[in-house]
């Protein structure tokens, strides 16, 4: 059952209750307000036959009282209320009548209940269709005076009300449900939008929203699915350029696995089915030697990558000079045989992370630039102590590259120049290691370069205590740099 139907099953019993037990309450209140006014009217009428009748004996002696009839002094009780009759009884204490207005009989038993302390009392009672008043005292005489009066009409505008209010209760409940359903509608219309957006977003229509302008919860509600529909797009949209990049990923690695390996099984192949001289024997030999180290960099580049996503962080106090004449140390032969030199100028201080993946980083980003730079050339390795941490930058006067492929220089096996890198040794991985590690320290980094001027890389590390934020602080420039110091 919709909702809808379970509200309106829910509130219009409610309402009609409600109805039922005002209205009720109403009439028997006006009901029993009508009555009492008719009973103390009875009771003061029968009062006032009772004085008179009391008057009219004691102002009478034996004699005349023995010569004037009941019907007299009841008469003449009449007359001056001017009245014909007023129903009424009297009978003395064995219950003989001794007088009485009309054959009317009505039946009760309001003088057994008399005593000396209550000598007046009433009740109702209904005989052939109609209700009566019966009111009966006691008078001084030890004679009992009942007053009867018809009080059907309380009744029958009683009754007539009931029927008139639940004619009218019936046509309200009627109204009312057709606006409680109308009602009803107009709020679940909204509903009904939220859940068709619901189940059109499950079946893949991420471009779904909801235009629904109030300020109630349906409101309300409508602003968060459009919230959560914006945010799981957005999801989707990073699944899906990972997905992409990984498939991506996945074709390069196996592109690059397939040259290397297409020359070591041919150069192989030739070796063991042909008779070759010593030199082609060893240029053979070679070019499998420089595919084979090819495919060991690759592999140990990915090892590197996945240590580096595994691996938990364990963060400790790096002093700059101890960091500064490791990276010294371990470029040293690589520079050398390109006939390299890296001028260091680094200011005291220090940095929190890893030693060995911060090593790595640095001489990643190191060899990027011998591999981009001419024989001879020179790489600068600076550090900046700042208020809040330490920036190290790493820059060459490189071939520099173009500004639409900075975006795309960290995706995995991605190359500016393939055959260069190739030449070089590169298997494409380094700046995406790069970029992991960056990550987990929770660092900011930036590329700077144009063709022809060179490539420089800042990284900007913050204290334990800062928080990580975008990097603001840009250095000089991203070609050449004064030469500030030297490494032998």
């Amino acid at each position: 059952m919709n909702l809808s139907w379970k509200l309106f099953f829910i509130t219009t019993p409610i309402f009609v209750l409600f109805l039922t037990v005002f209205g009720t309450w109403i009439i028997q209140d006006n009901f029993q307000s009508g009555l009492n006014q008719e009973i103390e009217r009875c009771m003061a009428e029968n009062q006032t036959f009772q004085n008179s009748y009391e008057l009219t004996r004691n102002s009478l002696s034996n004699e005349q009282w023995e010569q004037m009839t009941l019907k007299k002094a009841v008469e003449s009780f009449h007359k001056r209320r001017e009245e014909k009759n007023g129903n009424v009884r009297i009978y003395d204490a064995t219950g003989t009548v001794l007088y009485q207005d009309n054959a009317l009989e009505i039946s009760s038993s309001v003088r057994e209940k008399l005593d000396q302390t209550n000598n007046v009392g009433y009740e109702i009672v209904p005989q052939q269709g109609n209700v009566y008043m019966v009111v009966v005292c006691r008078s001084g005489f030890d004679d009992y005076i009942e007053t009867v009066r018809n009080i059907t009409k309380i009744y029958e505008n009683r009754d007539s009300m009931y029927s008139r209010y639940q004619m009218g209760m019936l046509a309200l409940t009627v109204l009312v449900g057709g606006i409680i359903l109308v009602v009803l509608f107009f709020v679940m219309r909204g509903m009904q939008k939220l859940s068709k957006a619901a189940r059109q977003f499950a079946g893949g229509k991420y471009d779904v929203r909801l235009h629904i302008r109030s300020n109630d919860e349906v409101g309300r509600l409508a602003e968060d699915f459009n919230w959560m529909a914006g945010e799981m797009s957005l999801q989707m949209k990073k699944l899906e350029q990972e997905v992409q990049r990984q498939e991506e990923f996945t074709a390069a690695f196996a592109h690059e696995l397939k040259t290397p390996l297409t020359s070591i099984i041919g150069y192989a192949d030739t070796i063991r089915q042909m008779d070759l001289s010593k030199e082609e024997t060893d240029m053979c030999a070679d070019y499998i030697f420089r595919q084979g180290k090819r495919l060991q960099t690759l592999s140990y580049k990915l090892l590197e990558m996945t240590m580096a996503e595994a691996q938990k962080l364990e963060r400790k106090e790096i002093p700059i000079p101890e960091l500064v004449e490791e990276l010294k140390r371990v470029s040293a032969v690589s520079l050398t045989e390109k006939q390299m030199t890296l001028i260091v100028d680094a200011q005291s201080g220090s940095i929190f992370g890893d030693r060995d993946l911060l090593l790595s980083l640095f001489l990643n980003l190191i060899d990027n630039a011998r591999k981009a730079s001419e024989p001879g050339g020179r790489i600068w390795l600076l550090g900046d102590r700042l208020q809040d941490g330490y920036q190290i930058t790493v820059q060459d006067e490189g071939r520099g590259i173009e500004p639409e492929e900075l975006s795309r220089i960290t995706e995995a096996f991605y190359m500016v120049d393939k055959s260069r890198s190739r030449k070089e040794g590169g298997a494409g991985l380094g700046l995406a290691l790069c970029k992991k590690i960056v990550e987990l320290h929770q660092a900011a980094w930036r590329f700077y370069g144009s063709p022809g001027e060179g490539f420089a890389v800042t990284v900007r590390f913050w204290q334990p205590e800062m928080p990580a934020r975008r990097m603001r602080r840009k250095p000089g420039s991203a070609g050449k740099v004064a030469d500030k110091g030297e490494n032998g």
